[in-house]
């Protein structure tokens, strides 16, 4: 008996105590890790929120400043210094009708842009486009000069804007702005403003408001790590109304493209405690006094030069954290208990039976306890309960490497998504403007085929190409919006020789209109792997800017070379060719050579994306006399 009761003494004290307490330390121990990879992970999901949103403000930056150098705005550029002279420009209307029209075209290529204006000098409105609509010049200034918003009568606000270096976007609140505001309510996003200088003389500004519909479409994929709500609130203290004022949040359904009620801060849904700690730091993690709440913040500057920062907050509820390790702290304590039962019981038929796979078992715990995640433990040769044990001990050790491995591919996804550029999207009511009509002139014209004189051949044969045309035009519509919207192509195998045949059918009205000769050479048997309608707009783009460079009774050669793996295409033309200085931009948005109204220099960059999208390249240069263009593609699809 005295064996006994020392068997249980030492089975106790010896054996089953400091492995509960290893149990235990490993659990606490594997929280206090896991816990520091979730701080990990949401600071690191932070990082690439900010990081995401931060690309999309300079997205929009850049597309703004180009926009300042778009043909239709260098037009309007006599009339601004027209009006800082204190005169009305003779093509004044003329002119504020053609760049309206533009800027509204522009709106719905770049919809973010919701509010854009051009101010004179003394920051009248001259012309304003909200929501794809011009404001007609309504308002009569001193001597009853139009605009199109009643002027501006604040010196002190007037110096503000004075002071902004010119040429360079600054951030400021229009005044304009201001009067569009619901009372007790302010807008999203701050003004960008572009000061516009030519030959060294102050004509006027470029103003835009965006509503934030991109940062919204960045939150509305962002990946919430365990749950946690996105807040995000502008600290402004020179701004009362903005100040603390709540721009996003997922617990009240707000987004960026509402009004922001000036009643809806930051310190009215925050804990006290939360709120200062949060404030008075850049970045970090707080929790509130109850546990019940953990949220991890960063300071971000969305506006250079500005002091006005935003919090952006991921808040996290506690108990979605600590759950998992309570349950496995209660089932290993009842775990341990029925151990010490059993094993106590087991004592009194052997010791050396139950000591031995115990302190094996103690020693596994151990290398587990001190980062050998691998190591399992062995249930030979052992009596039930300590196998069981065993099991248990491996049933753990399995769910946490399975659950480490979770995390770590729900990261690697985070970070792939996080790296995908978005290159902007295609107004949806395009496709609603030109289809409509397009569908109008397809249904008169098979009304004109059916009604026309059979007899009159060349009345028909111009009413189906009527119906082609119409089709074609559709097609492209089509095309754009699906390279906007990034739908893959439809990739087919298809023989050049017809392909080639049917696009320069598509363009011999324009180049016989131009006094220009098609020419193909080459190898035509090859085939391309690609989507042909895609593939052809391509074509038929390289081809309309070869015959409109090329002079009359001129000559636009396609060359067709292919080797194993590829297929090139060239066209060259004999125009005058590209300025050198110009020739790293030809694939920038809004930049074209040719006249206002022929184009706003989209082709080759939506020409550019569909091969990308191909696996091609497109390369465009001077040649010795004209200019070379070649699209390289590949023959087959690629295998894996």
């Amino acid at each position: 008996m005295q064996l006994r009761n020392d068997i249980f003494l030492r089975v106790a004290l010896s054996i089953l105590l400091p492995m509960t307490a290893l149990v235990l330390a490993a659990t606490y121990y594997t929280e206090q890790r896991y816990e520091e990879g979730v701080r990990v992970e949401l600071a690191g999901s932070l990082e690439s929120l900010t990081g995401e949103i931060d690309r999309r403000l300079a997205s929009d930056r850049e597309t703004f400043a180009a926009l300042a150098k778009a043909p239709a705005i260098e037009q309007y550029i006599p009339v601004m210094q027209a009006a800082a002279d204190g005169d009305l420009h003779p093509e004044f209307f003329a002119r504020t009708d053609k760049i309206n029209s533009f800027l509204e075209a522009f709106q719905k290529l770049v919809p973010s842009m919701n509010t854009l204006r051009v101010l004179d000098s003394q920051a009248n409105t001259l012309v304003k486009v909200r929501f794809g609509q011009g404001a007609p010049a309504s308002f009569d200034g001193i001597e009853s000069f139009p605009f199109a918003e009643e002027e501006i009568d604040d010196e002190q606000y007037l110096n503000r804007l004075y002071e902004l270096p010119n040429n360079e976007i600054g951030v400021t609140l229009l005044n304009q702005t201001k009067s569009e505001q619901e009372e007790n309510t302010s807008l999203p996003m701050l003004d960008y403003i572009l000061p516009m200088s030519r030959d060294g003389t102050f004509v006027g500004y470029l103003v835009v408001n965006m509503l934030g519909e991109q940062i919204n479409r960045v939150l509305e994929y962002t990946h919430r790590p365990r749950d946690a709500k996105i807040l995000i609130a502008e600290i402004n203290p020179e701004e009362p109304d903005r100040h603390e004022v709540i721009l996003y949040d997922d617990s009240q359904s707000l987004s960026f493209t509402d009004n922001k009620s000036q009643e809806k801060r930051l310190k009215n849904i925050l804990h006290e405690d939360l709120y200062k700690q949060i404030v008075g730091e850049s970045e970090g993690y707080v929790t509130s006094a109850d546990n019940s709440e953990s949220i991890y913040f960063v300071e971000y500057m969305p506006y250079p030069d500005l002091l006005a920062h935003w919090i952006v907050m991921l808040r996290v509820d506690q108990n979605a954290i600590d759950a998992p390790f309570k349950q496995i702290r209660i089932i290993s304590l009842i775990v341990v208990a029925v151990i010490l039962i059993i094993s106590l019981w087991l004592a009194g038929l052997t010791a050396n039976q139950i000591a031995r796979p115990v302190t094996r078992l103690a020693k596994t715990i151990k290398e587990y306890a001190n980062g050998g995640n691998s190591v399992r433990a062995e249930a030979k040769d052992t009596s039930q309960e300590i196998s069981e044990l065993a099991d248990s001990f491996n049933y753990m050790a399995d769910t946490l490497d399975k659950a480490a491995e979770e995390r770590e591919r729900t990261q690697h996804i985070m970070l792939q998504q996080d790296k995908l550029a978005s290159i902007g999207q295609m107004a949806a009511g395009i496709g609603h403007e030109l289809n409509n009509p397009l569908n109008n002139i397809l249904t008169l014209s098979k009304l004109l085929e059916r009604n026309s004189n059979s007899a009159d051949e060349n009345n028909k044969q111009d009413i189906i190409s009527l119906r082609e045309e119409t089709l074609r035009a559709s097609g492209i519509v089509q095309g754009i919006l699906n390279f906007a919207r990034q739908v893959p192509p439809n990739f087919s195998q298809f023989k050049i020789a017809p392909w080639l045949e049917d696009t320069f059918a598509l363009v011999q009205q324009q180049a016989n209109k131009n006094a220009v000769l098609l020419v193909s050479e080459g190898n035509m048997e090859p085939s391309v792997y690609g989507d042909r309608g895609q593939l052809q707009q391509v074509l038929i783009n390289l081809l309309l800017n070869a015959i409109q460079a090329s002079s009359r009774d001129s000559v636009v050669e396609v060359f067709v070379h292919a080797d194993k793996e590829t297929v090139s295409i060239s066209v060259s033309d004999s125009g005058i060719g590209i300025e050198p200085d110009d020739i790293d931009k030809v694939f920038d948005p809004f930049y074209s050579s040719k006249q206002v109204g022929e184009g706003y220099g989209l082709g080759l960059s939506i020409s550019m994306g569909i091969i990308d999208q191909h696996g091609g390249k497109l390369t465009i240069r001077n040649n010795e006399v004209g200019v070379l263009a070649v699209m390289t593609l590949p023959i087959k699809a690629k295998q894996g």
